[in-house]
């Protein structure tokens, strides 16, 4: 009965000590442990910084509804939609742009006043909350548009040793 009581204490120990790490730093600027020690990611906070510095104060932005307040806050600069826009067309024409040709979202975000358009990528340090991680939300979200289709962006294709496709799958 002891043994499993100091199971449990040190698992309640152990699981404090990873949500405090988790938990304690500010959102915009992360951490990752590598052999040569802490290394901290700084790209959101230079991203605002390099809004201010290089936009008019004037300048309507295009992202994901995610970062809308810390642009605003952080960048002083106008956003399309933020964690409080209530209007779900105007989230979705968002969800649009991102999801359409370069050359439709280029007229999307013309259409809804943007000047910028701000796209969180993640790959070369593996960030798994970028906006590639987050595409098929926005593919829902923009789902309302009935020629955007889901079924597009998902789909479980098999090919066979030669790269030839054999049957695609609609998920």
């Amino acid at each position: 009965m002891t043994f499993v009581l100091l199971i449990l204490c040190n698992q309640i120990y152990h699981s404090t000590l990873l949500a405090a790490e988790a938990y304690s730093s500010p959102s915009i600027i992360m951490s990752h442990r590598t052999q040569d020690g802490r290394v901290i990611i700084d790209d959101y906070r230079e991203a605002y910084y390099w809004l201010k510095q290089n936009t008019p104060p004037d300048a309507k932005i295009m992202s994901w509804w995610d970062y809308g307040y810390q642009i605003t806050g952080m960048a002083n600069r106008t956003v399309l939609v933020d964690n409080n826009t209530w209007n779900n067309t105007h989230i979705a024409t968002v969800g649009k742009a991102f999801s359409s040709t370069e050359e439709e979202g280029y007229q999307i975000a013309k259409f809804m006043g943007a000047n910028y358009m701000l796209v969180i990528f993640g790959g070369l340090t593996n960030f798994s909350g970028d906006d590639i991680a987050k595409f098929m939300w926005i593919i829902r979200i923009a789902g309302k548009y009935k020629n955007l289709l889901q079924t597009v962006y998902s789909c479980r294709v098999s090919v066979d040793q030669r790269g030839q496709l054999l049957q695609q799958r609609q998920l």
